[in-house]
């Protein structure tokens, strides 16, 4: 307990001498002590500050608690003005919450499909999961780009590999039905759909379940 207090009161110094990176630390610290919600108008303060210096998480942070009315009202145009200047310093979970904002329109005037899809890209070059994931169903369904099956199967199987539920389920229809440049294969649309139930994603585990009623009944007839 020492110990953190005077970690604390270190940070502390440090942020009020304008330390960027000891202010988005502190911000953490606080956030997740007991004191939190006492803390919080002071922590949109600190991350201001961090954010104004140009601290690319602060930005992001700052983004996140606009969207969820952390510490200050919600407010979705203020989320996408910090989303956008951390998704160019590169901050790849950034890139993917401007995309979202971009496609779903939430924080700017219109929405525009094209400009979300190349900060899809952005951020899955960066290999977010995610936006992996979302890259994929761009193309499987032509938003903002032409629709093309195999890089829809290439995006969706770079998500699945890296364990995403969602893109592991869609992995499994492509082999089920033969998209994408996949052979159909039962063994794999199986495996796939898989994974997918093992992390209680609803949809595979209903592929799953009916894929072994089928069996039983199958067996009663043998």
């Amino acid at each position: 307990m020492k110990k953190m207090r005077r970690k604390l009161s270190r940070l502390r110094g440090a942020a009020e001498r304008g330390d960027a990176e000891a202010q988005f630390r502190l911000v953490r610290m606080l956030a997740s002590s007991p004191s939190a919600a006492r803390e919080r108008r002071q922590c949109v303060i600190w991350l201001k500050a961090a954010a104004a210096a140009g601290h690319s998480e602060a930005r992001y942070a700052l983004a996140n608690w606009y969207i969820h009315g952390i510490g200050v009202r919600k407010n979705y145009k203020a989320a996408f003005h910090y989303f956008n200047m951390a998704a160019r310093q590169g901050n790849r979970s950034a890139q993917y919450d401007l995309a979202v904002s971009l496609e779903t329109g939430k924080g700017v005037h219109k929405i525009d499909e094209r400009k979300a899809v190349s900060w899809y890209r952005r951020a899955a070059d960066q290999g977010d999961t995610a936006a992996e994931r979302e890259l994929g169903r761009c193309y499987l369904y032509g938003i903002g780009v032409k629709q093309d099956y195999e890089k829809a199967r290439f995006w969706y199987h770079k998500a699945a590999t890296a364990g995403d539920a969602e893109a592991q389920y869609v992995l499994g229809i492509a082999y089920e039905d033969g998209w994408g440049g996949a052979k159909k294969s039962d063994r794999w649309a199986m495996y796939w759909y898989g994974r997918s139930a093992e992390q209680g994603f609803r949809s595979a585990r209903k592929v799953i379940g009916r894929s072994k009623s089928f069996e039983k009944r199958d067996k009663r007839k043998a």
